[in-house]
């Protein structure tokens, strides 16, 4: 119960993002193609790569990010896989081959150019793209908000016996399981993340393959964030790929008095000072790699 109490705050967190989104980009919600998402596109003849957008713990279509994107005349499909009908109600054994559709679907679009395809995912989302990175090649680049090092444990209806947040061919990708320390206040998310990356064992086998991603990453972190340790997570992501010579460029920003979202209109960590200056500069971080991704 314990551990229940404390992942249903993770549960419920949005991330509001804004880039200045003016409402010029079309909305088309893709139908009949064993997925769930809306498509978001401008009429922009230069042809641009195409982002994933996948949204975290909260569930359902991330279009409040997805629309900002698509304001920079970036073809965008914002994703669902759980707490959306046609999707799992839960974040529990997802299977990854869910996404395999989604992504074949935008790199077939007319609308982007020559398949190159960029991950956007929040939190769960940026756990989910830095581990889809690096198993697709299709995925040129990933930008993770508040990421993850490793593969968790799932957020299911119940929490025993614990599973894996993912699936594949059936079988539970390996992850780390939530272990609370004797005493522990049972509402410390944060506390209970940093207790569970203690179980070195557990954390080698469900470590994400971010070497093995086929190009840029991008990670956005806050010092401050209260509720996962995403900047020590981040630091993790790049010791390994500077241990494995990872040939592509990577950058881990992190944000002194900002939190988990890294927007002070919804803090979880930080000042709303810290996490303003947070979300612009963010932003500017963001359309720069994107704007490297496309004239590469």
């Amino acid at each position: 119960m314990r551990v229940g109490l404390a992942i249903l705050v993770f549960a419920t967190v949005v991330l509001p993002w804004s880039v200045g989104y003016g409402g010029g980009a079309t909305m088309t919600e893709v139908t009949g193609q064993g997925f769930i998402a809306n498509f978001y596109h401008t009429d922009d003849s230069q042809k641009k790569l195409g982002i994933v957008v996948l949204g975290g713990s909260d569930g359902g279509k991330p279009d409040w990010l997805a629309t900002a994107l698509a304001d920079q005349g970036y073809p965008v499909l914002s994703l669902a896989y759980f707490k959306v009908a046609g999707t799992p109600e839960y974040l529990d054994m997802i299977p990854l081959e869910y996404f395999d559709k989604p992504i074949t679907w935008l790199g077939n679009s007319e609308k982007i150019r020559r398949a190159m395809i960029a991950v956007v995912g929040v939190s769960k989302g940026a756990e989910l793209a830095l581990l889809l990175a690096s198993r697709k090649p299709q995925i040129r680049g990933v930008i993770a908000i508040a990421p993850s090092s490793v593969v968790w444990q799932g957020i299911p209806k119940t929490f025993w016996p614990p599973r894996s947040s993912w699936s594949l061919g059936g079988q539970q990708v390996p992850f780390v399981p939530y272990v609370y320390g004797k005493g522990s206040d049972p509402n410390d998310v944060l506390g209970l993340y940093r207790q569970s990356l203690m179980q070195k064992e557990q954390v080698q086998k469900a470590a994400i393959e971010v070497e093995k991603i086929g190009g840029p990453i991008l990670l956005l972190s806050g010092q401050q964030d209260n509720l996962w340790p995403s900047a020590e997570m981040g630091d993790m992501i790049c010791k390994r790929l500077k241990e494995s010579q990872f040939k592509y460029k990577y950058e881990h920003v992190k944000y002194d008095d900002a939190g988990h979202t890294l927007n002070e209109h919804y803090m979880l960590g930080g000042t709303s000072d810290g996490n303003k200056r947070a979300r612009e500069e963010s932003t500017k971080k963001m359309l720069e790699f994107l704007n490297a991704m496309q004239v590469e």
